[in-house]
């Protein structure tokens, strides 16, 4: 399994909920299936309806998983003295503009 989210469209006169399922604050304009690793590696899903704001907090949290699993591989592949500067790069270049997920 790879960690993944994914958003579909609510069908309103099928699908009632009042709140987001996240922050229970407001209405839901998305359904979404949410799976990533816990800290000890076992495989969490969720699913459930989101606000227009949540979506972008759920696909930060995603960001910011990957981006901590591309630190880890890279912190892997140093300590058995290999090459990383290609993978640091690519690292780097893939995650430096997250401005949109700092709140």
């Amino acid at each position: 399994m790879r960690p993944s989210l994914f958003f579909s469209a609510i069908e309103p006169l099928r699908e009632t909920r009042a709140m987001c399922d996240v922050c229970n604050s407001n209405p839901p304009v998305l359904s979404y299936e949410f799976a990533t690793y816990g800290t000890r590696g076992e495989v969490k899903e969720k699913k459930g309806s989101c606000c227009a704001h949540c979506t972008t907090l759920l696909l930060c949290i995603l960001e910011r998983a990957e981006s901590q699993r591309w630190a880890e591989e890279e912190a892997a592949f140093r300590a058995d003295d290999f090459d990383v500067s290609d993978l640091r790069q690519s690292r780097l270049a893939a995650f430096r503009d997250n401005e949109h997920c700092k709140a």
